[in-house]
């Protein structure tokens, strides 16, 4: 299985399930990704960060 990264977009409606209080695994459903790339996301938003630094790291 390949890698795919994720896109901006679904970067931002990740971003806007979290400030929602969205579950992950919720989120991961309707995007149709990994629950595990969605934590990952989520882990780092929980530490204060931001998207646009979360882009940096690709």
């Amino acid at each position: 299985m390949t890698y795919k990264h994720l896109t901006t977009r679904e970067l931002t409606l990740i971003a806007d399930f979290w400030y929602q209080g969205t579950k992950a695994y919720r989120a991961a459903k309707l995007l149709q990704r990994s629950q595990e790339t969605i934590y990952r996301v989520y882990r780092f938003l929980n530490d204060g960060k931001t998207i646009d630094q979360y882009l940096q790291t690709y």
